[in-house]
């Protein structure tokens, strides 16, 4: 009796490689409070880049630990390993203060939400604020041609 773990065509053929391990060369910012969408954009980036999206936006659910007869399922170990890998991109690109506020939480998908809830309202209001700065010309934005 031969299982296949190939049912979930979503999940990646391999893991981040140890080359790609370190982003540090692909992410100068790390996330602080007042430059989410500055680092959001970069992050999102690298994460579109490696077809990894997916993983931080729920999109790919983890498949079952365990098969029915109890035996491990590949597949899960496959989906952790990469989950935990991102996870430590993530907590790599945030600053000390930032990295205290999700200790505890055991996923990309986990500090992706919290990040998102956290720091997106306050850039949307950064942002309404500097624009409307700029239509009133206290703060000028810059121009495209």
């Amino acid at each position: 009796m031969s299982s296949s773990t190939s049912s979930d065509s979503s999940l990646p053929q391999a893991i981040i490689q140890t080359p790609i391990a370190n982003i540090h060369h692909f992410l100068s910012i790390k996330l602080n409070a007042s430059n989410y969408l500055v680092w959001r954009s970069q992050f999102l980036a690298l994460l579109r880049g490696y077809d990894l999206l997916s993983y931080v936006d729920g999109t790919v659910t983890p498949p079952p630990t365990q098969f029915d007869d109890g035996s491990s399922n590949p597949a899960y170990i496959l989906w952790h390993k990469q989950d935990q890998l991102l996870l430590s991109w993530l907590l790599s690109s945030l600053t000390e203060s930032v990295n205290a506020q999700v200790v505890g939480l055991e996923s990309s998908h986990a500090v992706w939400q919290y990040l998102s809830s956290a720091f997106s309202s306050q850039s949307q209001a950064r942002v309404l604020f500097l624009c409307e700065g700029s239509i009133l010309g206290a703060y000028p934005l810059a121009r495209t041609a």
